[in-house]
């Protein structure tokens, strides 16, 4: 009897972020369904993240997890930071080494890695191993460009910064006109000193992966990003544009919800008491307000936003997530006043099943931290932006919301009047100008994803790639 070929097997790798974790997941799945065996690589210390996923084992069964060390002590607070990218590449490699020389001594043996952009030791595993690797990156193709120009804006004098104006524009940029500041590039780029061991470490961390990667799979769409996505592709042997991954992964299944992997990774567990608040609201009349995973306010901040929402007469759906107030290790305590003008006026989670929120004909606005998920999920259910932007790749996503794409505006002051009156412009004043740019938009990322459309191409590009390297 003719032995039956086995599928290439992909291993992949990211950082315990969950805007990250999440559309790694979706592609992940993607490749599963297109047949490839899928291996997903995380750390013991965040397994915690997988435990409300569906169970997938009759639907995917090519879909695999494994968890490895990081090889930190439990008590490392593992926060997205300099040291912590210097201790995990040192500590889980070894880790993840020893995993792909057992996987490679199973059926069937592993075909290629793709890992997170922000992690270059797989690259070097693979790399040592003789094993092709690919580069995913999580948010958009203007923040991913910002790393690979940094040379050039060192040879032209932007870097270092010559003072501390951080709304200072860089003109000139190809694929980045009227949206580079200096706020919006790396965060490494506002070290003083551009030889310090931070600085070449993080841009040699980047730039220096290019030679090892077979190609950069980054989660967005060529109409989207019509602009950088070209310069981007200057850096890469290939730029496989497949977003937007949630929404791709949806219609591939045909169905929305519960075997969608992606929407079920979260630190926290969502309330879906919120859908059936949700039920009890007027069409397109709700304002949901979520600033994602990582960031934090204070609590006078959390009064400003209260006092804005409530005073803009809109019902709104605020998730504060427990740990969202700043403080010396201590939960948020949710002011008094705050509840009872939530009673009355919207309904307060920790979490929220945030697709599901999105999709709900209630939901009129997104108030959001501009996460490149958060921008991908709004523009897929059709709902404008009301963009408040802290950090990371969020700044330059913010730009791109309000000046390029128009579907969105950026709060400019986070007090009371500025938030009511951003809320009213976006919900009342202009509501139909932003509607119409978010449904353009929308269109444009569906027929991207639709059958002959870039997305589907370039996924379809990419499977084949990689069956090609298992052949060869």
């Amino acid at each position: 009897m003719e032995k039956m070929e086995q599928p290439p097997h992909v291993v992949f790798h990211t950082i315990p972020a969950q805007g990250h974790i999440k559309p790694l997941l979706c592609l992940a799945q993607l490749l599963s369904e297109a047949g490839l065996y899928i291996t997903f690589v995380f750390s013991h210390h965040f397994r915690k993240c997988f435990e409300n996923l569906p169970d997938l084992s009759n639907q995917s069964p090519n879909l695999h997890f494994e968890f490895i060390s990081d090889g930190l002590p439990d008590d490392h607070p593992r926060s997205i930071t300099f040291d912590f990218f210097y201790d995990i590449k040192t500590k889980t490699k070894p880790h993840l080494k020893d995993l792909i020389l057992s996987l490679n001594t199973r059926s069937p043996p592993v075909s290629c890695i793709i890992n997170d952009q922000y992690i270059n030791y797989p690259l070097e595993v693979a790399e040592e191993l003789g094993i092709p690797s690919f580069t995913f990156c999580a948010h958009s193709a203007s923040f991913a460009l910002t790393y690979f120009i940094i040379p050039k804006l060192i040879e032209d004098g932007h870097l270092p910064f010559a003072d501390d104006d951080m709304n200072h524009e860089i003109n000139g940029v190809p694929g980045l006109e009227g949206i580079l500041r200096r706020k919006n590039l790396p965060i490494f780029c506002a070290l003083p000193d551009i030889n310090s061991p931070d600085f070449q470490y993080f841009l040699n961390g980047t730039t220096g992966m290019i030679p090892y990667s077979s190609g950069l799979i980054i989660n967005t769409f060529d109409e989207l990003e019509d602009q950088s996505l070209p310069q981007l592709a200057k850096h890469f042997r290939k730029v496989y544009a497949v977003g937007p991954l949630h929404a791709f992964l949806n219609s591939k299944i045909g169905k929305y919800g519960s075997q969608l992997i992606g929407s079920h990774i979260s630190l926290w567990k969502a309330d879906q008491n919120c859908i059936t608040w949700l039920d009890s609201q007027p069409l397109r009349s709700v304002l949901y307000v979520s600033f994602g995973s990582l960031i934090n306010i204070s609590a006078s901040q959390l009064l400003e936003f209260w006092h804005g929402l409530v005073n803009s007469g809109h019902p709104f759906l605020w998730v504060i997530r427990p740990d969202v107030i700043f403080s010396e290790g201590e939960q948020a305590v949710i002011p008094e006043e705050l509840k009872i003008g939530a009673k009355e006026k919207g309904y307060i989670v920790d979490w929220a099943p945030q697709e599901e929120v999105l999709f709900h004909q209630a939901v009129g606005a997104f108030f959001t931290h501009c996460g490149w998920n958060s921008i991908s999920e709004s523009i897929m259910a059709r709902i404008p932006l009301i963009c408040w932007p802290q950090l990371y790749d969020q700044l330059i996503s913010s730009d791109l919301v309000s000046k390029v794409l128009r579907i969105g505006v950026e709060l400019k002051a986070c007090d009371r009047s500025t938030i009511e009156t951003t809320i009213k412009t976006l919900m009342e004043t202009k509501k139909q100008e932003f509607q119409n740019s978010v449904n353009r938009v929308a269109n444009s990322a569906q027929d991207g994803i639709g059958q002959g459309g870039s997305s589907n191409q370039n996924i379809e590009i990419l499977i084949q790639h990689i069956k090609n390297m298992k052949l060869n």
